[in-house]
């Protein structure tokens, strides 16, 4: 099959899906990238490649290390990315609840692999309490339907989507995976604000903030200028949460070629790559 604009498949062509109120369409921005830009696949395609270099960099290169670093730094375009292509998911899935079913259990399926490979192999070393990314968009996109529930008062929703980000808090990315799908759900149809939005997310809630002005805070008060640099070193890879937003700004709101490998590739690549790198990491 052909691509389909995402446009066309909420906007011309069939209402908005199950669970959702209708929503702003594509900004006309995003139909300017339509030639020479990044399908919705492409930008899957990319966040893959670079959660396996983030993978093989967390098992098999020294932490601390300029490789290291700078393997770590590609690997944040995986979490925004993913986190994007789950928002433009569930506001173009025909049926909600199937989608937050299916990200559920893979979440499950994903459980011990993530444990496997996170703890090196070791099965004695292994704690629960850990779950993968597919748990955090799970709740990320729960959060989402419950924001835009025309059901809840302004209350319930806050206080739902308090008790998600507590959920989140053991899991991969965290609440700070949550607040991003969020964000880039609330100004979803306009890719101008949704990135500011989500370089304040990320200059406040990566400490990336934190990290340009810390220098200062010596300056101004004990007047002296210092920079840390094992500070720097340890956090200065979170300044690739930046990198994202050169392949989003690419997207031209097209699905990309359709069918069941481009869907549920990342599904079942994700579990068996972490066993792979697990068992690895266990014998070598």
């Amino acid at each position: 099959m052909t691509d389909h604009c995402l446009e066309e498949s909420r906007g011309l062509s069939g209402g908005t899906p199950q669970g959702l109120p209708a929503c702003p369409p594509p900004s006309a921005e995003c139909l300017e990238r339509s030639w020479g830009g990044l399908s919705l696949n492409h930008l899957k395609a990319v966040a893959v490649a670079a959660m396996v270099i983030d993978h093989i960099a967390f098992a098999f290169v020294p932490d601390g290390t300029l490789l290291a670093i700078l393997l770590h730094s590609i690997g944040k375009i995986t979490g925004p990315t993913m986190f994007f292509a789950a928002v433009e998911g569930c506001h173009h899935t025909r049926n909600l609840n199937r989608y937050l079913l299916r990200l559920a259990v893979f979440a499950l399926v994903s459980w011990f692999p993530f444990l496997y490979f996170h703890f090196g192999g070791d099965l004695a070393a292994i704690q629960l309490m850990r779950p993968n990314v597919i748990y955090t968009i799970f709740l990320g996109v729960l959060a989402v339907r419950i924001r835009r529930s025309p059901r809840l008062c302004s209350a319930w929703k806050v206080l739902l989507i308090l008790l998600l980000f507590i959920l989140s808090v053991p899991a991969d990315w965290g609440c700070t995976g949550v607040v991003i799908i969020l964000v880039f759900d609330y100004y979803y149809g306009s890719w101008k604000h949704q990135a500011f939005a989500y370089c304040m997310v990320v200059m406040l809630d990566m400490g990336v903030l934190s990290l340009l002005i810390h220098p200062f805070f010596g300056l101004f008060y004990d007047h002296v200028f210092q920079i840390d640099w094992e500070l720097y070193a340890y956090s200065v890879e979170y300044v690739g949460a930046f990198l994202p937003l050169l392949l989003l700004s690419r997207y031209t709101g097209r699905h990309g070629t359709s069918g069941g490998f481009s869907k549920w590739f990342f599904y079942m690549f994700y579990p068996l790559h972490l066993l792979v790198l697990g068992w690895l990491r266990a014998v070598l």
